[in-house]
């Protein structure tokens, strides 16, 4: 158990599917990469920072077994995914979005925009099987020219066959773009398994990087294609060159980086992704998908809402209890159980911080309620 590596909370933490719980070593590591940094440096401080960025996306690059020339920082997804849209080539004939109704509300928000620039956005309905591939065929239209897949989704936590969907999308010479913030850091990922074009994520969940992390991995082959709109220095092929008349794409993923970044945010990020890789995703996956195991065993299944079988889902378990439904929330929340809910059910996300007893304790107090009056 190691869940001592982690602050101190009240009550049992199962919120890793939204905000993480922080580790105790990336106050002090952030700190020392920052502040003393900071304190002992020249007057041009920027290497030592871009040094604990660059640390960022090498341990990032780790975990998803990703080369760091392909990885741009960026402060949240929604960001990423606007820098993507306004970046590509345009096409008339291949104009369509395709994204699901189901799909975190941010993203849609920021593909949205895509409207500006002659795209249209058409949705997936939420009773579409996202798990069948014959779904995504009939859906991947000629006219069809991004697809965005949720690897996890946060509603239902079903896990998408991303690997089959991409394949599928680029034989139709569709650009996909992934968005893994449900799934990086409880889920192994190889991005040279998948064939995307593009994939968003955040350090703010299961990696407990905290918010500011956010991220974007642009295959090789696009990044030449790419002329991302929203630019800055750090866009630039040589940040520190200030001629104000000669600005050149960045000739891999920082491209899409833009101005003057925020630091600490990353520096955080990096100390939780060192501990991740260190554990192992492995490891995460292994344990969350014991503790779920014993929960659901436990468990009327008829109270489940998320996919019982774990390699059809992420690390959260969605729950609804009917009738009893507030009955069962009001007294999770009254014994410090620290969880959330949407419109499916309550999100319980065992995580690599808990404990079996936890989970046991959380089986009492279901049942609990589940059987007063």
């Amino acid at each position: 158990m190691i869940g001592h590596h982690y602050i101190e909370q009240r009550g049992i933490y199962l919120l890793s599917h939204s905000i993480g719980l922080p580790l105790v070593q990336s106050q002090s590591d952030a700190d020392a990469a920052y502040w003393q940094t900071w304190r002992q440096a020249d007057s041009n401080i920027w290497p030592q920072w871009l040094a604990g960025i660059d640390d960022f996306r090498g341990q990032l690059g780790a975990l998803l077994h990703a080369s760091i020339a392909n990885i741009c920082p960026q402060t949240n997804i929604s960001s990423a995914v606007g820098k993507v849209i306004f970046s590509l080539p345009a096409t008339q004939s291949k104009n369509i979005i395709l994204l699901s109704q189901d799909d975190f509300p941010s993203v849609g928000y920021a593909l949205q925009q895509s409207q500006h620039i002659g795209y249209q956005l058409r949705y997936l309905p939420s009773d579409a099987d996202l798990l069948d591939l014959a779904t995504w065929e009939k859906y991947l239209s000629d006219d069809v020219g991004l697809c965005l897949m949720t690897h996890v989704q946060s509603n239902t936590g079903r896990r998408l066959p991303i690997a089959e969907i991409t394949e599928l999308a680029r034989s139709k010479g569709i650009v996909s773009l992934v968005d893994i913030a449900q799934s990086v850091g409880i889920i192994p990922i190889d991005v040279t398994q998948w064939q995307a074009d593009f994939i968003v994520g955040s350090c703010v969940k299961w990696l407990s990087g905290g918010p500011g992390a956010g991220f974007l991995w642009v295959d090789s082959a696009m990044i030449e294609h790419c002329e991302p709109r929203d630019v800055g220095w750090f866009s630039h092929e040589s940040p520190f060159e200030f001629d104000i008349n000669q600005f050149r794409y960045a000739k891999d993923a920082l491209r899409f980086w833009g101005g003057t970044p925020s630091v600490y945010p990353f520096l955080v990020a990096a100390s939780s992704l060192q501990f991740i890789n260190q554990q192992g995703v492995e490891r995460a996956q292994a344990h969350n998908v014991a503790l779920s195991r014993y929960l659901l065993e436990h468990m009327d299944p008829a109270h489940l809402v998320a996919p019982r079988a774990h390699q059809q889902r992420g690390g959260t378990l969605i729950f609804h209890f009917g009738e009893r439904h507030s009955a069962v929330t009001e007294y999770l929340e009254h014994n410090n159980v620290q969880f959330d809910g949407r419109a499916k059910g309550i999100r319980l996300s065992p995580h690599l911080c808990n404990s079996t007893a936890q989970i046991s304790e959380i089986i009492d107090l279901i049942n609990s309620a589940l059987g007063a009056d």
